[in-house]
């Protein structure tokens, strides 16, 4: 039994170990729409960059999750995977809804594909 245990501690803490390689992007400087005046340009390339590392991090996390076993991957290795790209699918649609009430409606170079 405690062999099993150590094995296994061992195979979840090299697949966590891989999930630490996906790197969480920096947030984007949105500033409020009466501060934006000037920086619109600056902003939306912050912005675009932002969403394209966003969507690599996330499609990173979901590599990790298939080379994990995807849906039979161990359920705590599956669950973290699931809570990380959860959030940061919340943390980006909550930058595009403050970018697009401050600086305006995004351009289709700026959307996510």
């Amino acid at each position: 039994m405690r062999i099993t245990a150590i094995i296994g501690g061992a195979i979840l803490a090299g697949i966590a170990g891989s999930a630490l390689c996906c790197e969480l992007p920096q947030l984007a400087i949105i500033p409020a729409k009466k501060d934006l005046a000037g920086k619109e340009a600056e902003v939306r390339t912050e912005a675009r960059a932002y969403f394209a590392a966003m969507q690599a991090y996330t499609a990173c996390i979901q590599a990790d999750l298939a080379a994990a076993g995807g849906e039979s991957a161990h359920a705590l290795v599956k669950r973290s995977l699931i809570l990380r790209n959860n959030a940061a699918v919340a943390e980006a649609n909550f930058m595009m809804k403050l970018f697009t009430d401050n600086v305006g409606p995004v351009t289709p170079a700026e959307a996510p594909r």
